[in-house]
């Protein structure tokens, strides 16, 4: 048996070396090919998927890109429904990898709850070097289902809801009609204090400012904005959009500030008091606004200027007469 154990030693020992010197010779694996990416790649993705009434979601637009392309991400802020945008960022574009990087940040807010869809985005693309218009291609995103909730728990079972006490049962009283003299004393009194603050509350409240005093006030402050700076120009537009669509809610009646451009522009030929050329000049303004507010549209001067007439004209041509006023006060 000794013998065989030293026998079996050495053999096991050139066994190993033989292995050792396949594994040498043989060749090494070849490296697995990436599959080369496309000229131009896109995405959306949203922070959350399900949030609840009043929270902030921000829906992000990445392009990846290769940089003898020129890209063409379209203005999503007018077909996004269901929310409202807090603001919007176009983040300067960024070399990753010999590639560039292009992002626009959409912050929504959803004031109702229900289900929701982000539209998908298409992305147009083109050789650098061609001339402005041709389109090589395009790449398209995905849509994004998104869930608001409510803040209370379905179930009804919210912690910090407190139960009622039971009621416990007055004791009777021989001198009951006493207490409902009382009563009937104090819910008189706190009747005529009640009507007499109304009267003087109404007599000394300030008269309701026009819409039409509020947007001329708001517009002139605007004035002011330093249009040689890019970022101020932007922040112009948003400000003379909401200006109007105030304007609009408070002199027709039309929820304008929650309302997107297209669906304004579907319940304008509806609105009572409104002509067809004052319709046409409010939605070729919107429009434009809409451009520089959510696309990568840089307006010129005198582009600034036509927006601003525009917005004074449409107050000035829609805004209620006293004589109107009057008869609407008397009707």
């Amino acid at each position: 048996m000794r013998a065989m154990h030293r026998l079996a030693a050495p053999a096991a020992a050139c066994l190993v070396w033989a292995v050792v010197a396949l594994v040498g010779c043989a060749e090494p694996a070849p490296p697995v090919a990436r599959e080369p990416k496309a000229p131009v790649e896109a995405s959306a993705s949203v922070d959350r998927a399900v949030a609840t009434t009043g929270d902030v979601l921000t829906f992000r637009v990445t392009v990846d890109h290769d940089p003898a392309y020129a890209v063409e991400i379209p203005e999503a802020g007018a077909r996004i429904q269901g929310f409202r945008i807090v603001d919007v960022e176009r983040e300067e574009p960024v070399e990753r990898a010999g590639r560039i990087v292009r992002e626009h940040v959409y912050r929504l807010r959803a004031d109702l709850v229900g289900s929701y869809i982000l539209p998908s985005i298409s992305v147009r693309y083109r050789p650098a070097d061609a001339a402005e218009g041709a389109v090589a291609g395009a790449v398209e995103t995905s849509e994004i289902f998104v869930e608001v909730e409510s803040v209370l728990p379905a179930d009804g079972s919210a912690e910090d809801i407190r139960e009622l006490k039971p009621l416990r049962p007055l004791e009777a009283r021989r001198s009951w009609w006493i207490a409902a003299i009382a009563v009937g004393a104090l819910a008189a009194l706190a009747v005529a204090v009640w009507l007499y603050r109304r009267r003087r509350a109404t007599a000394h409240a300030p008269p309701l400012e026009p819409p039409h005093e509020v947007a001329f006030r708001a517009l002139d402050a605007l004035r002011g904005t330093d249009f040689g700076d890019p970022a101020a120009v932007r922040r112009f537009y948003f400000r003379v959009s909401e200006t109007i669509r105030v304007y609009v809610e408070g002199r027709f009646g039309l929820n304008a500030t929650d309302l997107t451009t297209e669906e304004i522009l579907e319940r304008l030929p509806a609105v009572d008091g409104l002509d067809q050329r004052e319709g046409t000049l409010i939605a070729g303004f919107l429009e434009h606004t809409d451009r520089v507010k959510f696309a990568e549209h840089q307006p010129s001067e005198p582009e600034i200027e036509t927006t601003y007439e525009s917005a004074l004209g449409f107050v000035e041509a829609t805004r209620l007469r006293p004589e109107a006023a009057e008869e609407e006060l008397a009707a």
